[in-house]
């Protein structure tokens, strides 16, 4: 009886934290683009290090995200994996922007996923020059670009949702 009534007061799975959500927050990005003259690497580059700190890991958990490609063979919609952690996989995908200033150093998006056993967490930002990017092309036609400081650490809202 007195089982019952602490399930009724209480309900099941009562323990669970309630707590909303803290957002992820990119804590470092840098593109790179070569001049692609003769001779040069082909290798565009994207760095990113990306942090959680919600009370559903043991600690707050910081990845590292990285993908390379050529002209040949833009980035967009491939995933990507991240460093390993011990509660779950991270993956991230590039995402093309809308903007006819679209690029995949200058002008993108990116949609970043945690997998924790059943559940899955997605969550996307937009990332442009001007907006939250700073940086420069040399003469050469050697482009790079990184977060803006003042932006840094730049949040990503995400969903929860069950495999």
């Amino acid at each position: 009886m007195l089982f019952f009534s602490f399930l009724s007061i209480f309900g099941p799975f009562s323990f669970a934290s309630t707590e909303p959500l803290k957002p992820w927050e990119v804590l470092r990005l840098t593109t790179f683009s070569p001049s692609g003259r003769p001779g040069s690497s082909p290798w565009s580059v994207i760095n990113i290090t990306i942090s959680d700190q919600n009370n559903y890991n043991v600690q707050t958990t910081t990845v590292e995200c990285g993908a390379k490609w050529t002209t040949d063979l833009p980035p967009y919609g491939q995933g990507y994996n991240c460093s390993d952690v011990p509660y779950g996989s991270w993956t991230f995908r590039m995402l093309k922007s809308e903007s006819p200033y679209s690029s995949p150093t200058q002008d993108f998006g990116l949609q970043f996923t945690l997998v924790q056993g059943m559940n899955v967490f997605d969550g996307s930002a937009n990332f442009a020059i001007g907006d939250n990017l700073r940086g420069l092309c040399s003469a050469s036609g050697v482009c790079a670009f990184q977060l803006k400081e003042e932006m840094t650490p730049f949040a990503v809202e995400y969903t929860k949702r069950l495999l």
